[in-house]
C-alpha cells in the first residue's frame, strides 16, 4: 500500500522532495490564501436579499421624515434674528482733502474698502466676542443644558470653539454693489438679540472712530516729518540748490495745511442704514419648509440607492 509521499511528482532522480527542501517554492512572509466559502457567499447573499426586501420607498422616506419631525419639534431651538444694515462713508469735504493729500503723499485710493474689511473682521473677532461675553455671558447662554443637545456649545469648549460658535450666531455679509454691511444676530431670546445687535453697532462705531483717529494722527505726523525735512534742506542747501529746496518746502507747507484740515474732521464714519429692532417672531427653524426639504432629499437618496442596488442585483444574476 503506497504512502501519501509516493503520490507526489518525482524530481529528476525519481525521488519525492524531502521535507524542508529549500528548492521548493515558498509563500511570501505573512501571506495566507483567503477562500470565499459557500457559507460566506450565502451570508452575503442573505444580507443583500434582506437589504433589498427592506429598501422600499415606504420604509425609507417616511422613516427619515419621522426622524426629521422628532428633531425639529423636540430638539431644535427657536432662534430670533435681529438684523441691521450699516455702511462706511466719507464726507465730501474730506474726500477733496484726501485727493490733495493723496497726490502729495501717494495715499491709496482703496482705503475705504480696506476699512470695511477691517470692520467685518473686527465684528467676527475675539475682541468683539469678549465685549459681548462680558456683557451678556454668551458662553453660559450658548452652553445652557436646556438647548439643542446636537447643536450647542460644550461647557468646556476652547476659545477657538467658542469663537466658531459665535460666528455661527452672528454673521456679517457685504453687498459688493452697494457696499452695505448686513449684520444678523441669532439668539434664543428676542430682547437679547436686539441688545447684542446694538452693542455690536456701538462697538463698531468706536472701532471706526479709533481707526480714523489713528489714520489722522499718522497723516499729520507724516506731514510734519516732511515739513521738517524740507526746512532742514532749505537751511543746508547750496546756493544753486536753493530754488529746488524752497519748492519742496512750499509743497510740504501745503501738505501740512491739508493734513491739519483732515485732522480736525472725522475721516470715515459709520452710518446705520437700518436700525435694529426687537424681533417679534422666530426666524429659524421654519419647520414645515425644513421638513419638506428633508423629504425631498430622502426621496433623492432613495432613488439613487434603488438604482445602485438594482445594478448590483442585475450583475449578481449574471
Amino acid at each position: 500500500m503506497s504512502t501519501p509521499m509516493s503520490k507526489l511528482p518525482a524530481r529528476g532522480g525519481g525521488q519525492p522532495p524531502a521535507p524542508g527542501d529549500s528548492s521548493l517554492p515558498r509563500k511570501p512572509f505573512g501571506f495566507e490564501p483567503v477562500f470565499v466559502t459557500d457559507a460566506t457567499t450565502k451570508q452575503m447573499r442573505g444580507f443583500f436579499d434582506w437589504l433589498w426586501a427592506g429598501f422600499s420607498f415606504w420604509n425609507v422616506v417616511p422613516l427619515i421624515g419621522i426622524i426629521g419631525l422628532v428633531y425639529l419639534y423636540l430638539f431644535a431651538d427657536n432662534f430670533y434674528d435681529c438684523q441691521s444694515m450699516i455702511t462706511l462713508q466719507n464726507s465730501s469735504a474730506i474726500g477733496a482733502n484726501l485727493t490733495s493729500v493723496s497726490s502729495l503723499f501717494g495715499a491709496s485710493s482703496g482705503s475705504s474698502s480696506s476699512q470695511t474689511g477691517a470692520l467685518i473682521a473686527y465684528i467676527e473677532s475675539h475682541e468683539m466676542l469678549e465685549i459681548l461675553d462680558k456683557k451678556f455671558h454668551l458662553r453660559k447662554v450658548y452652553s445652557a443644558p436646556g438647548h439643542n443637545p446636537f447643536w450647542r456649545l460644550a461647557s468646556d469648549a476652547s476659545d477657538e470653539d467658542f469663537l466658531t460658535f459665535y460666528q455661527g450666531m452672528v454673521t456679517v455679509t457685504q453687498d459688493s454693489t452697494t457696499g452695505l454691511i448686513t449684520i444678523d444676530v441669532l439668539a434664543y431670546d428676542a430682547k437679547r438679540a436686539a441688545e447684542i445687535q446694538k452693542t455690536i453697532i456701538a462697538s463698531s462705531q468706536k472701532f471706526i472712530n479709533d481707526m480714523s483717529a489713528g489714520m489722522r494722527a499718522a497723516t499729520v505726523k507724516y506731514a510734519q516729518e516732511q515739513f521738517a525735512a524740507a526746512m532742514k534742506a532749505v537751511e543746508t542747501a547750496q546756493p544753486y540748490q536753493q530754488a529746488v529746496a524752497e519748492a519742496e518746502l512750499s509743497a510740504a507747507q501745503q501738505g501740512m495745511a491739508s493734513a491739519s484740515g483732515i485732522a480736525n474732521q472725522q475721516q470715515v464714519f459709520l452710518v446705520p442704514v437700518e436700525e435694529p429692532i426687537t424681533p417679534t417672531d422666530t426666524a429659524y427653524p421654519d419647520r414645515l419648509v425644513d421638513e419638506a426639504g428633508l423629504l425631498l432629499a430622502a426621496t433623492m437618496f432613495y432613488m439613487i440607492g434603488f438604482l445602485l442596488l438594482s445594478n448590483v442585483r442585475d450583475h449578481r444574476r449574471v
